[in-house]
């Protein structure tokens, strides 16, 4: 690859970072609080791309190698392709059926106490908060107390579940979090279809975070909304 090929190539790489977080679809790829780390980036490739350029122009630089090995710089620019598609087409979200399922096995979690539930009749809990709750929670938080879930439905053989993909650094460590539903609102759920996002007001059933059931809690489901897709379908 010829030094001229090498300074566009980073070029690119550094200006698809910054269309990235422009347009705001480097919330599919990594979690909110990597944006400075991201926008750093993004700005250093640019600046040493531009650099490079600029003081080749300047100097006329002309590097032996380029000349023996030009006809076969084209490989090189087939990078661009990806950087392309990165740039100008936005893959969706990792959905359900792409992330990583829960473990076979799950390990018993350690017990420990968690924050007291704000207050109010069903307060908002993250569906990941409440699977932990519900397995680890040594103050029995959830105990006789309605929360409101928001999550997307999952079809299997035994019913519908409700989920979230949780990321802990970016997509690629992507897992899948879901509860069990039960209880009155159950068939309202089941009438959905897959992928259908939904906000539940319910209360967990005691007992159902255990290891037979692999640690994935059920919740009495007392009400039922359909909500839109959110923009950030990830939680944390």
């Amino acid at each position: 690859m010829s030094r001229g090929t090498q300074n566009t190539v980073l070029l690119l790489v550094g200006l698809s970072a910054a269309v990235m977080v422009f347009k705001g679809s480097y919330l599919h790829y990594v979690k909110p609080s990597l944006l400075p780390w991201l926008v750093a980036a993004a700005v250093v490739l640019v600046v040493l791309a531009v650099t490079a350029i600029v003081s080749d122009l300047r100097h006329g630089s002309h590097h032996p190698a380029d000349d023996g090995h030009r006809h076969r710089s084209w490989p090189g620019w087939l990078l661009v392709v990806p950087i392309a598609f990165i740039t100008f087409v936005v893959p969706p979200p990792i959905g359900a059926r792409g992330a990583t399922p829960e473990a076979v096995a799950a390990a018993q979690p350690q017990r420990r106490p968690f924050p007291p539930l704000p207050a109010g009749p069903a307060p908002a809990v993250s569906l990941p908060d409440l699977v932990m709750r519900a397995a680890a929670d040594s103050t029995n938080s959830l105990d006789g107390r309605r929360v409101t879930v928001t999550g997307f439905t999952l079809k299997y053989p035994q019913g519908t579940d409700l989920g979230r993909v949780v990321i802990v650094c970016c997509a690629a460590d992507a897992q899948l979090a879901r509860i069990n539903l039960s209880g009155p609102g159950d068939a309202e759920v089941s009438g959905y279809p897959e992928d259908t996002w939904l906000q539940l007001e319910g209360q967990l059933v005691p007992g159902t975070s255990v290891p037979s059931s692999n640690f994935i809690p059920t919740v009495a489901v007392k009400s039922v909304q359909r909500i839109d897709k959110p923009a950030n379908t990830y939680t944390y």
